[in-house]
């Protein structure tokens, strides 16, 4: 930190992120414990609280900030500068922010504007399962009696229909124990969405679509039960409102969705698969005029980067009953999948956003962008099944142009592809 950075701290005043000490105060360790449980820091020690430089004993101060450490656990990763300002010694130190909870005495302790507070026993649950500490899914809730075996039938029948896994009646109780949902005959929170209504014991397991007008919400619905069936209730309601765009090949009009269907399903399974349950909170599907945005409570996991997302499942044990039925393809695939859908879609854009405790997907519809004359050439070419190379000829492009153009039609459905390998034909689905 140089002086002109100091300067501003100090002239910004005291906030979540800056804290004034005269001296080291006997509450030094509840300060810089409550810095690493929220965004980190800086403690400025030679301060008053009207701002006032009035400097320290650097020595003096190092040590006491040694020493608030030891009672810290874990012990948060700090860095400590020496800066004068008028002669006027000053020890700045900047406390990064936690991996995971740092408590004083076993209380936790985060920063509240320019104070600081104790967390509850709930909030800590919730922050640890942010912060990615404890698997929520994984605690054990209720007997094993609660299970609805109509639920406990579906999802064998779905693993041996998606994974061709097939489960003796005497081997199901072993499975589940192993794939996360029951534990010592209790089932577990995934066991809980899955084979159970789930709101008896997690009233928050839903989501609500909203219709929004000028911003203002027209009506809402809501999903409830075990989380596969939320997941195809709300898609299937989603389909029924996502209107169809008209698009002009030759002399014909064809209707193409709105919106791609599977990056909305697979941003609805995403988000009830990576939601924070701690937080009472619902999924909440918000349909506007000119966008789709699907919003759940819980950021993403420390460490994950958008731009470049990797498999960190906060809750593993559902993620592997949702792999088991099908829900999820692949680990680590689903934004990528959102984003190839989304690109390959004429007339749809897709956003990130994360902030803390909620992450959001808005499918965006744009105006203008519509299937181009080389486009509605190559459809008229294919009224009866062509090779993507008599297709290049007659519409005169690169074989690998077509190829690109037609695996775009075929993902708004108005090309059909028949065959495989060598023998692959095209020919228009209208």
């Amino acid at each position: 930190m140089d002086i002109d950075h100091l300067l501003t701290l100090i002239r910004d005043g005291e906030s979540e992120r800056v804290e004034f000490k005269r001296t080291p105060s006997k509450t030094l360790h509840h300060e810089i414990a409550a810095f690493a449980n929220s965004e980190g820091g800086h403690l400025i020690i030679g301060i008053d609280d009207n701002g006032n430089i009035v400097g320290t004993d650097v020595k003096a101060a190092l040590e006491a900030v040694t020493s608030a450490l030891q009672p810290i656990i874990p012990p948060p990763q700090i860095a400590t500068q020496k800066l004068s300002v008028n002669d006027r010694n000053l020890l700045v130190v900047e406390v990064q922010k936690g991996s995971s909870l740092c408590s004083v005495g076993g209380v936790v302790y985060i920063r509240v504007g320019s104070s600081l507070r104790p967390l509850s026993i709930q909030e800590i649950l919730m922050l640890s399962s942010e912060l990615g500490i404890v698997a929520w899914d994984g605690a054990p809730v209720a007997d094993r009696v609660k299970a609805d075996p109509r639920y406990v039938d579906w999802f064998f029948e779905a693993l041996e229909r998606s994974r061709g896994t097939m489960v003796a009646d005497d081997d199901r109780n072993r499975y589940l124990r192993s794939a996360g949902a029951a534990r010592d005959g209790v089932l577990t929170n995934a066991g809980i969405l899955f084979f159970t209504d789930a709101g008896e014991y997690i009233p928050h397991a839903r989501i609500r679509m909203i219709r929004m007008e000028e911003d203002e919400p027209i009506w809402s619905r809501e999903f409830e039960g075990p989380v596969w069936k939320v997941i195809e209730a709300a898609y299937s309601s989603l389909l029924a409102e996502m209107r169809k765009t008209e698009v002009v090949v030759g002399a014909r009009r064809v209707k193409v969705d709105e919106y791609p269907p599977r990056a909305i399903r697979e941003a609805v399974i995403n988000a009830v698969a990576h939601r924070n349950y701690t937080i009472s909170a619902d999924i909440r599907i918000f349909l506007h005029p000119d966008r789709i945005e699907i919003r759940n409570p819980g950021g993403l996991m420390p460490g994950v980067n958008i731009t470049d997302p990797e498999h960190v499942p906060r809750n593993p044990a559902l993620s592997n009953l949702l792999y088991d039925t099908g829900f999820i393809e692949r680990y680590g695939y689903g934004i990528r999948l959102i984003q190839r859908e989304v690109a390959e879609h004429p007339f749809c854009s897709v956003e990130f956003s994360t902030v803390p405790n909620r992450f959001s997907v808005t499918f965006k519809r744009t105006i203008g962008s519509r299937v181009d004359e080389t486009d509605r050439r190559i459809l008229e070419a294919i009224h009866s099944p062509r090779r993507s190379s008599e297709i290049a000829g007659e519409v005169g492009l690169s074989r690998p142009t077509v190829l690109r153009r037609l695996k775009t039609l075929e993902g708004l459905g108005l090309v059909r592809k028949e065959g495989a390998g060598a023998h692959v034909r095209y020919v228009a689905a209208w």
